[in-house]
């Protein structure tokens, strides 16, 4: 039990590592997008005498091996490709790199678990691999979910920045475009990225109401679906754009006021649900630490493997149940 205790213990701490790793990866690429971006403004060096770190070389190399693979992505899995079109925010990033990066995680997820069946001694199966192969696969869409969660946020709370500077820019006398084109300078992270994407499909020729049709699908907000509404009334039969945006100010500054308040009234609540949401967990930990063979009959058996499953589907249940009981929808 031990010895397959320390296995486990092994298996965690290289997912951990490759967890980290890929993370790093992403931090270092945002830097490198912020270096790009403010480039213009610093002066200038000698790239011949520029020291590059064995890192630096490796991940600049890996991103040069990601955009050579774009071409035979789009051409074997074009749908799949196609799926990964809502995740792409820079210029720099195309779909297809999503999908080759998930092909390299699963190598590495691959070559993990033959290291560790090395430890242990034991020949990897074909269901093994298999199985590496698809949580490696599925993984990055993990991370692409939690970005595009987060991103939705603060998309949601810089809405209202953008309607004020949008407003003010129809106020001025500005059409549309110049509106849109003076809101994706002025808005800072994601939200400013949606509106240069918005702002390059105008000026390729695309209507109002489809870009900010496609905007509202992209962010998934009720303001964003409002304001696209709004703009496509506006745009088919007219009138008083500057009193239409001054509503929509008012109202999501009213929103935003009264969710403010609920956050408040709700924090000893949600206080509440996360120390329910440790206390089996804690309980489980107290048991093994006074008891470490307390729960070896769950391991030695089918059945017993059966039971871990349902219970922690009924801890999912459970957590999931108290996240509906405090939640509070506005």
């Amino acid at each position: 039990m031990e010895k397959s205790l320390l296995v486990i213990l092994i298996q965690i701490l290289l997912v951990f590592a490759v967890i980290t790793i890929i993370t790093l990866f992403i931090r270092l690429d945002n830097a490198i997008k912020l270096e790009k971006r403010i480039a213009k403004y610093s002066i200038k060096y000698n790239k011949e005498k520029e020291n590059i770190s064995i890192f630096d070389k490796v991940f600049r190399w890996y991103l040069h091996f990601v955009k050579k693979q774009r071409k035979k992505m789009k051409k074997l899995f074009p749908n799949l490709v196609k799926r990964y079109d809502k995740y792409v925010l820079h210029e720099d990033v195309k779909a297809a790199d999503y999908l080759t990066h998930k092909f390299v995680i699963s190598i590495v997820f691959i070559l993990l678990t033959v290291v560790a069946m090395a430890i242990q001694g034991k020949v990897i199966t074909l269901i093994q691999l298999f199985v590496s192969f698809i949580i490696g696969f599925m993984i990055l869409d993990l991370f692409l979910l939690i970005e595009k969660k987060i991103n939705r946020k603060r998309v949601e709370e810089d809405m209202l920045k953008a309607i004020i500077i949008m407003n003010n820019a129809f106020k001025s006398g500005k059409s549309t475009i110049q509106a849109v084109e003076i809101a994706s300078k002025k808005l800072p992270g994601v939200i400013g990225l949606e509106f240069k994407k918005i702002y390059e499909e105008m000026k390729y020729g695309l209507s109002i109401e489809t870009v900010f049709s496609r905007f509202a699908k992209r962010v998934n907000l009720e303001e964003a679906e409002y304001l696209s509404s709004s703009l496509t009334i506006l745009n088919r039969t007219g009138g008083n754009i500057i009193a239409v945006f001054d509503s929509i100010e008012k109202t999501l500054f009213d929103k935003m006021k009264l969710k403010e308040e609920l956050k408040n009234s709700t924090t000893v609540s949600k206080l509440v649900v996360r120390i329910l949401l440790f206390v089996p967990i804690i309980f489980i930990l107290i048991i093994y630490f006074l008891n470490p063979s307390y729960f070896d009959p769950f391991f030695e058996s089918t059945l017993g493997y059966i039971l871990i499953g349902i219970i922690i589907f009924m801890f999912i249940i459970y957590a999931y149940l108290l996240d509906r009981i405090v939640k509070v929808n506005y």
